[in-house]
């Protein structure tokens, strides 16, 4: 009995021993590689993103009161869709509603789709050009601040009665970058 004992002590002693060895190399050899992971850690945060994340804007809405012939002037509500992930334009919603026209307020709602052209007669300015489903193609012109001037037949911008250039106010405008004031905004 007391050689099974000192056996079983022998062989329990020496389980140990080989078990305080294998952790040592263990952490020796885990050591090794905790400078090697800091630094991929450290490389990978350090490079940071290569290139400039651009966010398409899918809904773009614009409000404001157009000049009118024969009222007192047109409220106007224009939303301007594009695809999420292009950017491309792709439709339009435009409610107009005169006020104090003859016969009471008149609401016209229009859709369709959209484009932005090149100005044949300045190369800098795009047209916003809204092609509705019925009625008339209708031009702007994308302002500085974001607003959407709107152009006559002639491709001038429109004016009301005072001789002022009028504008649709774009509703979101902490996307567009400050520009500087301009009276004809």
């Amino acid at each position: 009995m007391a050689i099974i004992s000192v056996e079983f002590n022998i062989s329990l002693l020496r389980n140990i021993y080989l078990q305080k060895v294998w952790d040592r190399h263990m952490k020796a050899q885990s050591a090794k590689w905790v400078p090697v992971a800091a630094c991929l850690l450290l490389s990978a945060c350090a490079a940071g993103p290569q290139s400039q994340v651009n966010y398409v804007k899918a809904t773009e809405r614009f409000e404001g009161t157009l000049p009118c012939n024969d009222c007192r002037g047109i409220d106007t509500d224009l939303i301007l869709q594009r695809d999420a992930i292009t950017g491309a334009p792709q439709s339009f919603y435009l409610h107009e509603v005169k006020i104090d026209a003859p016969g009471g307020e008149r609401v016209n709602s229009t859709w369709g789709k959209w484009s932005i052209n090149q100005d044949i007669n300045d190369f800098e300015r795009q047209l916003y050009v809204l092609s509705p489903e019925v009625g008339e193609a209708r031009a702007y012109v994308r302002k500085d601040n974001g607003n959407l001037q709107p152009l006559t037949d002639q491709g001038t911008p429109a004016i009301d009665d005072e001789g002022k250039s009028v504008a649709l106010e774009v509703l979101t405008p902490d996307l567009y970058p400050a520009a500087a004031t301009d009276e004809n905004n």
